[in-house]
């Protein structure tokens, strides 16, 4: 029996329209579509009914051996035609291995990056020059965070913004920029992110039911415990000073908070922020000028009155948040994770703009930063996961898409960081991290 006379039994089979792969998933179903034709000539018509899993490989194999989808025009990926101004590109690992980066974190002389090798499965962090991309010198081969979980929060800070902070949902670890070296490391429950306070650090985890709000010293990881509540999840904690009392501002699973710590007493509670179909958020609140404390759940976008907390305004969406929010001159600018960039007005909840061009595809716990009246943000153009991703510069004003560009290495992916004082834009290809310098790149 001939291959195309397999494949039109197997019609029935779901495939996407365009397929994308990549040379190492190519070689891998090359090598498996191999032995599975052998054993096709042995016995078809039974493998063929024992599953619809050697259907859809077989399919597959013919693909890859009688000729792929074409990609997308060659002039899209080609270096010459990229606008980007790149500074500097380093690979993550020596060998090139392909990585998922969190977002860099830019802190002084330096930039930090954790990425998850897609062939090692594990997390290391690289400490960079941020000016020229040399490695520093006790981070040459990456630090391991931990062994069997995922990092999901990286800070840097400490009194001389020299230690890196590192979370999981199991722990919080601390280690020092200069050697590479363990600080400290806490055991909690958490299910938040953490963030800096001063030069310590605040993080909330779960005991027993009961949830903490500690504080955590940078240089020792001694924690002290600063509140807990019984039967409410506490996922980000936000803080502002007002007339000399400091203010902790933090999402529930249902409720928001405001507590003095000052004073040692909650401010408020507003219990009217769950709706049905909500669901908890991970993003810390945003503070506005004191004026405003803005939220999001899964699937809806708020603004409390900073002092009060009463709700004044909310917009709903049907697809969940990816990323914080950002805001600049009075715009709330949105990020869902399928759908459409959305900005609104900061004083009532007024819709300024929704992009309607740029179709984001299951774009999860991903990022966007703000320059100069520009957003940028990394999304793929296509309609599969494996399509190429590219990064997108979008007028703050009218959210209409100025230009996009795949960069150098035909792919940029996942989050970026914007160094505010240099312009530096720094993001990630599949293999290396880059340094873009915005001041050098066409706008429009």
């Amino acid at each position: 029996m001939g291959l195309f006379n397999v494949l039109a039994d197997v019609q029935e089979t779901e495939v996407e329209e365009d397929i994308w792969l990549t040379d190492a998933e190519i070689k891998r179903i090359e090598k498996s579509g191999i032995a599975l034709l052998e054993e096709l000539k042995k016995n078809v018509k039974t493998i063929l009914r024992e599953t619809t899993i050697f259907r859809t490989v077989i399919f597959l194999c013919a693909v890859v051996f009688y000729g792929c989808k074409e990609l997308p025009p060659a002039e899209a990926f080609d270096p010459s035609n990229s606008r980007l101004h790149v500074v500097w590109s380093k690979p993550f690992y020596a060998d090139s291995s392909q990585v998922v980066v969190l977002a860099p974190i830019v802190a002084d002389r330096y930039v930090a990056v954790v990425g998850r090798s897609y062939s090692k499965l594990e997390d290391r962090m690289v400490v960079f020059d941020k000016s020229n991309g040399e490695r520093h010198s006790a981070w040459q081969n990456g630090v391991k965070c931990e062994t069997n979980n995922t990092v999901n929060s990286l800070l840097v800070g400490g009194n001389n913004n020299d230690i890196l902070f590192c979370a999981t949902n199991k722990s919080l670890h601390a280690f020092s920029i200069p050697t590479g070296q363990s600080l400290w490391t806490a055991v909690y429950e958490n299910y938040g992110y953490p963030t800096l306070f001063g030069s310590s650090i605040l993080a909330a985890s779960l005991v027993n039911n009961i949830c903490y709000a500690d504080r955590y010293n940078a240089a020792t990881g001694q924690k002290t415990n600063l509140f807990s509540f019984t039967n409410e999840y506490i996922y980000t904690i936000e803080w502002a000073v007002e007339r000399n009392d400091t203010l902790l501002f933090f999402l529930g699973g249902r409720n928001a908070y405001c507590y003095n710590l000052t004073r040692d007493s909650i401010v408020w509670k507003n219990t009217t922020l769950y709706d049905n179909g909500d669901n908890y958020t991970a993003f810390h609140p945003v503070i506005v000028e004191n004026k405003y404390v803005l939220f999001q759940y899964e699937a809806a976008v708020g603004c409390l009155n900073f002092l009060t907390g009463e709700l004044i305004w909310r917009q709903n969406t049907q697809s969940a948040y990816s990323c914080p929010i950002l805001y600049c001159d009075g715009k709330v600018v949105v990020r869902p994770s399928s759908g459409n960039v959305s900005c609104y007005d900061v004083h009532n909840g007024n819709l300024l703009w929704k992009n309607t061009d740029l179709e984001l595809l299951n774009d999860k716990d991903l990022n966007m930063d703000i320059y100069k009246g520009n957003i940028y943000l990394v999304t793929r153009r296509g309609t599969t996961y494996d399509c190429p991703g590219f990064l997108h510069c979008l007028s703050l004003t009218t959210g209409v898409v100025n230009w996009f560009d795949p960069g150098p290495d035909k792919g940029i992916y996942e989050n970026l960081t914007i160094d505010q004082q240099t312009g530096y834009l720094y993001c990630h290809s599949r293999q290396s991290v880059m340094c873009i310098d915005l001041t050098k790149t066409p706008t429009k």
